[in-house]
């Protein structure tokens, strides 16, 4: 619309009283103003919709097809204006029905939803939690549309428009099965760089992946990826019965609770330390349901 900068909340509501009293004067009272000012805000309506809106037909007034058109719009709009206005409600989180959606890597998906979920069940019966693949490229823009509430994993440079808060350390490390032919209790970088890799499918695409790949380049190699599964429970179940060798999250390794036969190895790399944060977008910093969830959710991380 050309004249959009010319229109002011408070012609909308008039124009909404007007539709609802269809008088000026009962208009006027309603919004507890003046009638001449009414008036003048009647005349600037019509001419910032080029329509005379409404109509005087014995003793009231009809709106025109335009303004009919016009009704529920404007009603949305102002329903939609008193909501941002409003002051901040509290969150009541035993009696609220909530959905908070992620992006995770598996690894912290293993180790924080099972104790998230059964704290759950006991706070907020009603709040669910859905979570989906963690995306490089993607996952900045869901945030910024409220397509998911928060990014879940490591980063070691995050936009400037996301908050953060540390949920937990890890490391990398590599493991091999325990009868292994050639590997016993070490392995050493040239065993590494020589034997085939199972890793996750979008390990390359992620923040482990990326550094391991780096640390192999830098000690001149390349790996040799024989397998690429979508969960660590494949790569696991693969090392354990092959030769192959892997690098995964000790914390989620030694949380396994059907442990399998295999030896846990200090890489022959020098890698990073892992600090896995809850990230989220700036405007939804203040919004008191995300501030109790976010509490809740680094509450459930000391416990790991």
């Amino acid at each position: 619309m050309k004249n959009i900068d010319s229109i002011e909340v408070f012609l909308l509501r008039c124009f909404a009283a007007l539709m609802t009293e269809r008088s000026v004067s009962r208009a006027a009272d309603a919004l507890e103003t003046s009638q001449p000012a009414l008036s003048k805000a009647l005349a600037r309506l019509r001419i910032l919709f080029a329509d005379p809106l409404l109509i005087r037909a014995r003793g009231h007034m009809v709106p025109t097809d335009r303004a009919l058109e016009l009704e529920e719009p404007v009603q949305r709009i102002l329903a939609d204006l008193a909501g941002v206005m409003e002051a901040p409600r509290g969150f009541d989180p035993h009696n609220a029905e909530a959905t908070f959606r992620f992006t995770s890597t598996e690894t912290a998906e293993r180790l924080i939803f099972p104790r998230l979920l059964a704290r759950l069940q006991d706070v907020a019966p009603r709040v669910r939690i859905e979570a989906r693949h963690p995306s490089r490229d993607h996952a900045l823009r869901w945030l910024e549309t409220g397509e998911i509430d928060f990014r879940l994993g490591w980063l070691e440079k995050p936009p400037p428009t996301l908050r953060s808060a540390q949920l937990y350390r890890d490391h990398l490390v590599c493991v091999a099965r325990k009868d292994h032919p050639v590997i016993r209790g070490h392995i050493s970088l040239e065993q590494f760089m020589q034997h085939a890799h199972a890793r996750l499918e979008v390990a390359p695409h992620g923040m482990s992946g990326r550094v391991i790949d780096e640390a192999v380049a830098r000690a001149g190699g390349k790996l040799h990826v024989a397998m690429l599964a979508q969960n660590y429970g494949a790569v696991l179940n693969t090392v354990a019965q092959s030769n192959l060798v892997a690098m995964v999250s000790e914390r989620m390794l030694k949380s396994n609770r059907n442990p399998l036969a295999l030896q846990i190895l200090e890489p022959p790399l020098k890698l990073p330390e892992m600090r896995v944060n809850l990230f989220w977008h700036e405007r939804t910093h203040k919004d008191p349901r995300h501030r109790w969830f976010r509490q809740l959710i680094t509450s459930v991380a000391r416990e790991i």
